[in-house]
């Protein structure tokens, strides 16, 4: 009897200690429904050229740079990664990082197992609407997401429309692999059609710190509202160059500003093309006494290598903001012209 009772005792053990394993196997996977992510020491990031803002873990880095056509990207990563930006979509599995690109990028999305945002089982807390038709998931062929394409219902005017921002997930153990889809015949990757009738499926295990991480960048991604205009017209006031007049370098500015769209007598100034990508960077110098609420009188004086094969461009005075808060972010935008070349 006593045989009987200690068999049984450690049967209930055994299952005891397996359930418990599961319970933990399971509670270990990232989950996109949990609101909320929790993650401590974050640095603040905003960009005034593509009026966002953001925050990250300080184990992660912010990178602006452009990818071939002068395609700009700005990304966000591990510091531990070796490999070195910029990221855009087709990068190593191991990596995890963030592309935010503000006019695209001309290239297909990822092959294998998608979904629209409209028909994944899913959910993604973010504090911008998304378009749902859009915007898709990739998924693993466990059903877990391994990346996220988002195209915003409602993105600043400085981005066009096909700016979105991709997000790609640390996968450890990641694998490939082509199969005919009419036969199930598995194929080498070097031949596969996945335009064709090959089709393509990925295994792996998402890292949940990866996730977690950037799911929580992405809970933080909000779009900076920028005065301009009218409004920005009575605060700063440019009398050289006039609006739509041809400019070459170097280049005189002067004008006048109310004391506090200074810090410390300075405030940045760049010469951007028609799509925004810059020529130069300068600042305009305050002359007297900026620690005022009245007009300041300024001047600059600004150099460019050559102008570019568009006509067209702007001068973008900004309001210094030493505190990086996007709410403080102000910019006044002046047409210019450049010689035809």
């Amino acid at each position: 009897m006593k045989l009987k009772l200690s068999l049984l005792s450690l049967l209930i053990l055994l299952f005891s200690c397996k359930e418990a394993k599961d319970n933990k196997e399971e509670s270990s996977k990232p989950e996109l429904g949990k609101k909320g992510t929790s993650l401590q020491n974050l640095n603040s990031y905003s960009n005034s050229q593509w009026h966002f803002s953001l925050k990250y873990p300080q184990n992660y880095i912010t990178t602006g740079s452009d990818l071939p056509g002068d395609v700009p990207v700005i990304n966000i990563y591990e510091r531990s990664v070796s490999e070195k930006p910029p990221f855009a979509i087709h990068e190593e599995a191991g990596i995890g990082y963030i592309a935010i690109l503000p006019k695209g990028y001309g290239v297909d999305g990822p092959s294998g197992k998608s979904s629209s945002f409209l028909e994944w089982s899913g959910s993604l807390e973010l504090k911008e609407d998304i378009d749902p038709e859009e915007s898709r998931v990739y998924l693993l062929e466990n059903g877990e997401p391994w990346a996220f394409k988002l195209k915003f219902s409602h993105p600043p005017k400085s981005w066009n429309e096909y700016g979105s921002v991709f997000v790609h997930f640390k996968a450890d153990a990641f694998k490939a692999e082509c199969e005919d889809s009419g036969t199930g015949e598995k194929k080498p990757m070097e031949g596969c059609d996945p335009m064709g009738s090959d089709i393509i499926k990925f295994t792996g295990e998402i890292n949940e710190n990866s996730y977690k991480s950037l799911k929580k960048i992405l809970e933080d991604f909000k779009f900076s509202k920028v005065k301009e205009g009218r409004k920005v017209s009575n605060i700063i006031k440019v009398d050289r160059p006039l609006p739509n007049i041809e400019v070459k370098s170097p280049l005189k500015i002067s004008g006048k500003a109310k004391g506090f769209w200074f810090f410390e007598g300075t405030a940045p100034l760049k010469l951007v093309d028609k799509d925004n990508k810059i020529l130069a960077e300068s600042s305009i110098e305050a002359e007297g006494n900026w620690m005022t609420s009245d007009f300041v009188p300024f001047n600059s004086r600004m150099t460019f290598d050559s102008a570019p094969d568009d006509e067209r461009g702007y001068l973008v005075f900004e309001r210094a903001n030493p505190s990086g808060k996007p709410e403080n972010d102000q910019s006044y935008r002046l047409p210019v012209l450049f010689p035809p070349k």
